[in-house]
This record gives structure tokens, C-alpha cells and sequence, in this order.
């Protein structure tokens, strides 16, 4: 890294890494493998890059238009196929309803608040030391001046508003706090006086020099409202309890109670209140492999590539037949009518005691069914049933097979005695006797 800051052409080495990771092997994996492929390779290339400078958006725009070939349409960058599911929602994590692909621009801001949790915690590190005597000897807060320094840590300071985001100070000396609008003690000045707030000369006054010279003439324009000074008299009782420690350091807490940064914490953070539902869970927890979670996440997301969704994309079939091709009732082929209502996948469901009730809406009928089924393999069950009903259209589709009960139950058992392989030994042996009473 030199003096000045790199441009597009200085990460084309990234990039070209990138590129050469989208082989043509790609075409021959599953939905499960390209997402293994981009979570474990190409995610991870710009890593260690990210861990230090701010990449521009176009290389990060060239990875994720990189990322969503491999994992849509393999390793020919210019095939015109439609992905399955929309971008933002594959980057959520998986405990948030996503496959969990990582947001590239999220995990570089991540990576490097912890050059400000280094900076800000005053951190016994030479460069640290270098900056705050170069440029802040004078009492200068970062976050309350312009830019300066080097290019690297102009766009370090970028990232201050997400830093004072998630941070609560402790107070030591307070020279580096802002009185208004940083989050000490447990509160935000600003948000607390907000008509006092609005008379004051110095909005960027650090707490130390506003408690050294605290009186109604030097700190605010006068006269005062009614409001703004019932505010003012509010505040005065507040901040006597408030004492500065001189010759300590102000320390930074993060909100969600630790003193140390981690830059998973901060990745998850936005996502603290999302809470989707409990089958998104279900398929990560299960003990099936990442084939079949796959194929069940695009199921319960009803991206598979049925007829109903060949609809929805415009996609003309020969006779403009979208019906359902495992029964006879002349019904449009939804995934919920393949995969539930579909005579051919009842009886599969009656034969594994699994009885939906259609009258609720779809999340609600699987959490009923888990509750009433009484089986701690349950989604285990689920997933296997459902992805051989899938397999059971294909070979009709594709090999001209006759699709048949018998046929779907021999596979159905193949698959669960191999599934059961991957599972602990003692839950190994119960899921085959479990297995071993559909026989």
C-alpha cells in the first residue's frame, strides 16, 4: 500500500483471482455446491483486503455480479437465465431466512471498525499513537473535525457514523466525546434537551470543555425559551452528578454489552430484529446435507422451477400447458399444489403419518404439524419426502419415467439410510427405527 489511495485498476488482481475460480466444473454442480463454491471461495478472496483498506464499489459490484453467475447460472458469464431468488435476499444471514452469502460491503465496514476500536480505546499500538499526535495533540475530537491525515484513514473516519452507532462511552477525561450528540452514560444529550439543543453556540463541544465552562452566557444564545430553559434546568441537575476523571482515558462499550469488537457482531447487528419463520430455521438445524437444505429453502421461498413460476417469468410452454403432471385434475402446477395438495403427494404424506391442514396458511400448517407429528426428526422427514416428490416430477419430465408410489417410497428409503450417515451416533440409531416402520 503506498502513499496515495489505489484506484480500480490496483485491484484487478482480486478480480482476475475471481474470474478464475468460475471454471467450467461450476455447470456440473448442484444450487448447494455453487453456494459452498461462492460462500468458501469466492466470498473469501477479498478478505484479507477488506481487513485494510475501503474497496471501491465497482470491484465489489464485479465480485457479486461474479458471485450470482456462479451460483445462478455457472461459469458462462454471459448466459441470459433469470436467477432463482433476488440478490438481497441471499445475503441474509441464515438464521435470518437467507443461505447466508455474505454482503461484501456490510463485512468490509465490518472489518475495519476495528481500526477504530483500536483508535478510539487509545490501544498501546504505534500507529495509533502516531495519528493522535499528528493530527488531534490539540484536543480535537476525530469525529468532530475534518478529514485528514492520509487517504487511508479519511476513509477510516467514513465509517465514524456507524462507529457512534453501536458504541456507548464510559467516561474518563472526556476529550473525546461530543456532549451532544455521542452516546454517553447511557444517553444522547441531543436526543434528551432537543429544545435546549437548538439554542447552543458549540453543537461539537466535547464533554470535558463543556463541564469546564458550564454557564448559560458561553454555551448557548440567549434569551432562552420557556421550553428550551425547563430543559436547561433539567440538564444542570443531570450533569451535577457527573464527574470527569482526569488523566484517564474515555472508554468505548459496545451496545450490545461487550468492551471488545468482533466484526460478526457488527455484520449481524442490522439484522437483531428479523425474525423469519421458524421452518427458515428448521432447514439450517436439520441434520440433512446442504443438497437437500438448498432445495428446501427454494421450496419454502417457492422459487423452484415449476410450471406456476415459469408463468410468473413470461416463460411460454408448448400448448400453454401449466397444469400439474402427477395428477389428472387439470390444476395449475403451484409448488403447494405439487408438493401438498397433489393426490400423488398425499398418499406419499398419509404414508408417513404427516396429515396438513389447508385450511391455515402455509407456515402456520408446517409448526401445526411439528407440534401434532411429535418427532424430533420431523424436518429431517420433511425434507427428504418432499425433495424425492421433486425427483419423482423430474424422471416424469426428463426420462419419460411413470412416476409411481412404490417408486418414490423405495427412494425415499435409500435416501433417509444414507441422510443418517451424517448424524450422531446416538440419534443415528433412532432415526433408522424411525426409518424402518415406513418400510
Amino acid at each position: 500500500m503506498g502513499t496515495t489511495k489505489p484506484r480500480v485498476e490496483h485491484f484487478g488482481f482480486i478480480m482476475n483471482k475471481v474470474e478464475r475460480r468460475l471454471t467450467t466444473t461450476t455447470n456440473f454442480l448442484s444450487h448447494a455446491g455453487r453456494l459452498e463454491l461462492v460462500n468458501s471461495v469466492l466470498s473469501s478472496l477479498p478478505t484479507y483486503d477488506m481487513c485494510t483498506v475501503q474497496l471501491p464499489i465497482s470491484v465489489i459490484e464485479y465480485i457479486d455480479r461474479a458471485r450470482r453467475h456462479c451460483l445462478w447460472r455457472g461459469s458462462d458469464s454471459n448466459a441470459k437465465m433469470k436467477p432463482l431468488v433476488a440478490w438481497k435476499k441471499c445475503s441474509k444471514p441464515k438464521r435470518k431466512g437467507g443461505p447466508g452469502i455474505i454482503n461484501l460491503r456490510c463485512q468490509n465496514s465490518a472489518l475495519l471498525l476495528k481500526h477504530l476500536d483500536k483508535f478510539y480505546n487509545r490501544k498501546e499500538i504505534p500507529w495509533v499513537k502516531l495519528v493522535w499526535h499528528a493530527h488531534y495533540s490539540n484536543g480535537d475530537i476525530p469525529h468532530a473535525t475534518m478529514d485528514k491525515g492520509s487517504f487511508w484513514w479519511k476513509d477510516i473516519l467514513k465509517l465514524c457514523d456507524l462507529f457512534k452507532g453501536i458504541i456507548n462511552c464510559k467516561l474518563g477525561d472526556g476529550s473525546t466525546v461530543i456532549f451532544w450528540s455521542d452516546l454517553w452514560n447511557d444517553n444522547v444529550m441531543q436526543s434528551k434537551f432537543p429544545r435546549l439543543f437548538s439554542f447552543a453556540k458549540n453543537k461539537k463541544i466535547s464533554v470535558l470543555q463543556f463541564l469546564s465552562n458550564n454557564n448559560l452566557q458561553s454555551q448557548f444564545h440567549l434569551p432562552l425559551s420557556e421550553q428550551a430553559y425547563q430543559e436547561y434546568q433539567r440538564m444542570q441537575d443531570y450533569i451535577q452528578s457527573i464527574q470527569v476523571q482526569q488523566n484517564t482515558k474515555d472508554s468505548w462499550h459496545y451496545i450490545w454489552e461487550s468492551s471488545s469488537h468482533t466484526s460478526s457482531k457488527f455484520y449481524n447487528f442490522p439484522y437483531r430484529n428479523v425474525q423469519p419463520p421458524a421452518p427458515f430455521l428448521w432447514i439450517w438445524d436439520s441434520k440433512c446435507s446442504n443438497k437437500l437444505k438448498v432445495f428446501s429453502w427454494l421450496l419454502i421461498m417457492d422459487r423452484l422451477n415449476i410450471r406456476n413460476l415459469l408463468k410468473r417469468k413470461k416463460h411460454k410452454l408448448e400448448g400453454n400447458n401449466y397444469n400439474c403432471i402427477l395428477c389428472i385434475q387439470n390444476v395449475e402446477k403451484t409448488a403447494f399444489h405439487l408438493f401438498f395438495s397433489c393426490p400423488f403427494s398425499q398418499a406419499c404424506w398419509q404414508h408417513l403419518n404427516m396429515h396438513w391442514n389447508f385450511q391455515s396458511d402455509f407456515f402456520q400448517m408446517m409448526m401445526q404439524l411439528k407440534q401434532q407429528y411429535q418427532n424430533s426428526f420431523f424436518m429431517e422427514i420433511f425434507i427428504i419426502a418432499a425433495c424425492h416428490i421433486w425427483k419423482q416430477r423430474n424422471n416424469f419430465i426428463f426420462d419419460r419415467g411413470r412416476p409411481s408410489f412404490s417408486s418414490w417410497k423405495c427412494s425415499f428409503l435409500d435416501e433417509a439410510r444414507f441422510q443418517a450417515l451424517r448424524m450422531s451416533e446416538d440419534k443415528h440409531f433412532v432415526f433408522l427405527l424411525r426409518i424402518d416402520s415406513f418400510s
